[in-house]
Formats: C-alpha cells, sequence, structure tokens
C-alpha cells in the first residue's frame, strides 16, 4: 500500500471519527451511558417468553446471534455457529473446568462453554451495553455464567482467581496495549489459551513478526459499513506467535488460518487447575 493511499486511508476514519465527537459532545448534556429499558405493559400478566421477546426487542444492537429459549435468536449479525464455532477450538468436554471469556460480548462462548460442563464461567467486557445484554441472555437461559463490567488490563488472580481454560477471541486487534493484555491473562491462566483475531499479512514479510498501526479507528462490520473506533492494531500471523512466545506462553499452534478465522491456541509452562481467589484475603478492599 502505498503512502498516499495510507494518508487517504487515516484521512477518512479521522474525519468519521472527528463527526461523531461533535455529534456525541453535541447532545452530551443530556446523554447516558447506558439506555434504560422501555417498559412492558401489564408485564406481570404477560409470559416469561413474552417479557424475554421485549428485553431483546428493545435493545438497538446486538452482536451475536444467540438462542435465547428453543427456536427464538437475538438478531445480531454474526452466526458463530457456523462462523466461529468450527475454527475455534473450544473443547468438547470442559468438565470440571474454570473458564474465562474475555471479551464476552452477548455471551456465546460463555454460555457454551457452560454448556460444555465448565463449573464456572467468568466473562469480562469493557462495554456496558453488553454485560446488559449478556445478562438478558443469561437470564433467559437460566445461566449461572457471570459478567463483569471490566478490562482485560485488570485481571488478576486476587480478584477473579486462575482459570483452566481462557477464550481471548475477537478483542486483540482492539487493545491499545496488546502485549500488556497478555501478560495479565498469563497471570491467570493455569492451563490454555484459545486467541483469535482478525490479521493483516504482506506476503513479502510472511515469516516476519510485523503489524499494521489505524491511528483513528477501522471499516467494521460484514461489508466494512461500520466505523469501528477502537480497532488499533493488526498483526500478521507470525507477529502474533512471537507475542504470544515473548510473554511466556508455550506450545502454540496454528488451529486455524487463511481464509477462515485465525486462531491459535497456546499453554503455560506448568500447568495447575484453575482456582477461584481466596476471599478471605478481601481482595478488593
Amino acid at each position: 500500500m502505498s503512502v498516499k493511499s495510507v494518508a487517504a486511508q487515516r484521512t477518512k476514519t479521522q474525519e468519521i471519527k472527528n463527526r461523531l465527537s461533535e455529534e456525541f459532545r453535541a447532545g452530551a448534556a443530556n446523554a447516558r451511558l447506558s439506555q434504560p429499558t422501555p417498559a412492558m405493559p401489564d408485564h406481570l400478566d404477560r409470559s416469561v417468553r413474552d417479557f424475554i421477546r421485549h428485553r431483546v426487542e428493545v435493545e438497538p444492537y446486538w452482536f451475536q446471534r444467540i438462542e435465547l429459549f428453543p427456536g427464538y435468536f437475538s438478531p445480531g449479525w454474526s452466526n458463530p455457529p457456523t462462523e466461529k464455532m468450527p475454527y475455534f477450538g473450544l473443547p468438547d468436554d470442559l468438565t470440571g473446568k474454570r473458564v474465562l471469556d474475555v471479551g464476552c460480548a452477548e455471551g456465546f462462548f460463555s454460555f457454551e462453554a457452560e454448556g460444555r460442563g465448565a463449573r464456572e464461567v467468568i466473562a469480562i467486557d469493557s462495554y456496558p451495553d453488553s454485560v446488559r445484554r449478556f445478562n438478558i441472555v443469561r437470564d433467559a437461559r437460566q445461566s449461572n455464567a457471570t459478567a463483569y463490567l471490566t478490562n482485560v488490563y485488570d485481571l488478576k488472580p486476587s480478584t477473579f482467581g486462575t482459570f483452566d481454560l481462557v477464550l481471548f477471541y475477537g478483542v486483540f486487534y482492539h487493545l491499545k496495549h496488546p502485549q500488556l493484555a497478555l501478560e495479565r491473562i498469563l497471570d491467570v491462566c493455569s492451563g490454555e489459551m484459545l486467541f483469535q483475531t482478525h490479521v493483516y499479512d504482506e506476503p513479502a514479510i510472511k515469516d516476519t513478526p510485523w503489524a499494521k498501526f489505524y491511528p483513528h479507528g477501522f471499516m467494521s462490520g460484514k461489508d466494512g459499513e461500520s466505523y469501528d473506533p477502537t480497532v488499533f492494531w493488526l498483526y500478521n500471523p507470525a507477529a502474533c506467535i512471537a507475542m504470544l512466545d515473548h510473554v511466556g506462553f508455550i506450545g502454540t499452534e496454528v488451529l486455524s488460518n487463511d481464509p477462515n478465522p485465525f486462531v491459535l491456541r497456546a499453554r503455560v509452562q506448568a500447568a495447575r487447575p484453575g482456582i477461584p481467589p481466596n476471599q478471605m484475603l478481601a481482595p478488593w478492599s
């Protein structure tokens, strides 16, 4: 890509970012962090299914298509069973495992892990709307998976414990500090990590660790129709593998690659059972 085309791409995303920022500032005095949910008339006289449908349909956006009860799905534009499950390496049997879902969105993989026998599933996301939608699905499915509004940099064994399996899907390219994120994940991972990210490969330097920086975000969505201000880095596969090796993961293997999603599996040097934090040590005080 030429310097001129890079500059044109950067200018386009910067203009979108500036315009959306101005629109936000214009109405910020009356804005809310979390949008209110319109009340359902006569909700005490309606069926549980009606109430679930109401909660789903008043949400302005859904990312994942998830079954909330038999035959009823959230209207997400991403369909994980067909687009992700065949490639993402989630084990069929997670009996007795503690699982951490980093960047859970509406929780598709959290609920899948629970359904495969995980004894506890902890999910985190830094976007309040994602946690709210996760909880809609959680209640509808009567799940015990738990989502917390926090980000990957806050992961510590003293607050979250350690995990037999960490799911790190679709987050890496959203991070300003990706190496720090991997270090935090390693701190709480006591077994394996499954890692998926978008990649940007240049054939001429295929085996050289390399990354492309997006200073003003990225055009996202199925057809590049949506602006995402939270995309910062796209790495090539060699860089992803090198970064996992650098922070201390071992045994990294490629589970899926172009033209399918890029997925890695890696493990810690000394595997041990995942355990919750010792709350007698008052980690939150």
